[in-house]
């Protein structure tokens, strides 16, 4: 129970901060890593986290990330970091240098700030922590509920998941904006104000004023049928049910899905013939961003799509994803008995992924690297020699001698290394016999993990 916001003292928060973090097996974890705007929310996490850390013996950075989308934003990036200096905090600025799209700005820049900041969290070894509270959590339920989400999209913000091997968690959710903004003044810390938060052009600043009014009006007359709280209850209620339900899509793929670590799955499909349509979707949907490395699940009338041509025993491509059958050579017929294996899609986007030596990087969202050499990562089928050379033999010449044996669909989506000086190197696929020295350079396949929630004894540091 979180105190509130008169009566309380930075000593209670302390202790309810503690208490989310053990709630969320955040407790487990060597080290934290928060993600630092500079306004109330995510500096009231950082002078949270720090005071947590300390009492346990963790270690903590704040990460400032300076997208250049402002003027003045990286005077501004040196502020904060400058203002938690105090307090013990050490903190670095991370700057986003790729190309800005035409459209899509506000998704380009979470996404860019989502992946450098898994990378640090990677590198140090910790959880990764976002400040998203009660408010957020009631924007996004709203936001979903406005395009007809189902189950999943209503369980809205998630408190605790991994991705890309990294713990994130959002011990404050439950948490409202006051509350936080209460932590910021007991330890008489300021904090930035952004502009954006108040431009109605972001869809999420509509919804706030929205729900802003409807809370306003619940209080004065008490007569509105929503308000944020039954918002945010919603959510909460829907994480519960989602939560079930992917305990038994985890049982069902357990069952029935065998992966790879040449980066593919090979499903039974006899398994889920007579699931409820509802959980065919999520198992799926679950499979799909696990092979294919998306950040988003398929739609859902492609997936009906899709369960029709696997009951037709015929090949299929979703969500960046390839559904190849396999068939006995004695089989007359197909059938949604018939067995498929998963691979990642290659050709249709070329992704080409730097890496610094001796450094872990995510490539394709699938693929954990680590090389001895700096150098471009892509998928086999991609490097630039395996498309000069034509001939099959040249080709087949190039690949290590276990490539061989690995169906080609595989083979195509493996990344390979060009090196500075344009030479190539294969990885050593975790889990397979390689002459390779280990050294040189490893790749795992992080499908095989790749769950939507975790359950908080899972979340070991």
């Amino acid at each position: 129970m979180l105190p509130s916001v008169k009566a309380s003292s930075i000593v209670a928060f302390d202790a309810s901060f503690a208490a989310a973090m053990a709630a969320l097996g955040l407790d487990q974890c060597l080290g934290y890593v928060t993600a630092l705007s500079g306004g109330p929310d995510s500096t009231a996490l950082a002078l949270l986290t720090q005071r947590y850390a300390a009492a346990t013996g963790k270690h903590h950075h704040a990460m400032i990330v300076d997208h250049g989308l402002r003027d003045g934003s990286g005077d501004e990036a040196r502020r904060v970091q400058t203002r938690l200096r105090p307090f013990g905090i050490a903190s670095e600025i991370i700057q986003i240098t790729e190309p800005r799209p035409t459209a899509g700005l506000q998704e380009w820049a979470r996404i860019n700030r989502h992946q450098a900041l898994l990378a640090v969290a990677r590198q140090k070894k910790a959880a990764l922590l976002f400040a998203h509270h009660a408010s957020d959590q009631a924007e996004t339920v709203a936001m979903r509920l406005l395009k007809s989400s189902g189950l999943n999209g209503l369980r809205g913000i998630a408190c605790h998941r991994i991705q890309h091997d990294i713990v994130v968690g959002r011990p404050v959710l439950g948490w409202m904006p006051d509350q936080l903004m209460a932590v910021c003044r007991h330890l008489n810390c300021d904090f930035e104000s952004d502009p954006s938060n108040q431009n109605d052009q972001f869809e999420r600043v509509r919804i706030r004023k929205f729900l802003a009014d409807l809370d306003y009006q619940n209080a004065a007359f008490g007569d509105i049928t929503v308000s944020s709280g039954q918002l945010h209850r919603l959510g909460a209620g829907a994480a519960r049910l989602s939560a079930a339900a992917d305990k038994v899509c985890d049982q069902i793929i357990d069952h029935a899905v065998a992966w790879h670590p040449a980066g593919y799955a090979s499903v039974t499909m006899a398994a889920f013939a007579d699931l409820p349509q509802s959980f065919w979707v999520l198992v799926m949907r679950r499979l799909i961003m696990a092979v294919g490395g998306g950040h988003y699940g398929a739609a859902t009338i492609a997936l009906d799509q899709l369960r029709q041509r696997c009951d037709d025993g015929v090949s299929a491509t979703i969500g960046g994803c390839h559904f190849s059958p396999i068939v006995a050579s004695s089989s007359k017929h197909h059938s949604s008995t018939a067995s498929y294996r998963l691979f990642r899609e290659t050709g249709r986007r070329v992704i080409a992924t730097p890496i610094v030596a001796n450094q872990e990087v995510v490539f394709a969202g699938c693929w954990l690297v680590k090389s001895a050499q700096a150098g471009l990562l892509h998928a086999w089928a991609d490097t630039p020699h395996i498309q000069a050379d034509s001939g099959a033999a040249s080709r087949a010449k190039s690949m290590p001698d276990g490539w061989h044996f690995l169906p080609h669909r595989a083979r195509q989506a493996i990344p390979v290394l060009t090196t500075l000086d344009g030479g190539s190197i294969y990885p050593q696929l975790k889990g397979e016999e390689s002459t390779q020295s280990p050294a040189t350079m490893a790749a795992r396949f992080l499908g095989m993990a790749r769950r939507p929630t975790f359950l908080a004894d899972t979340l070991i540091g």
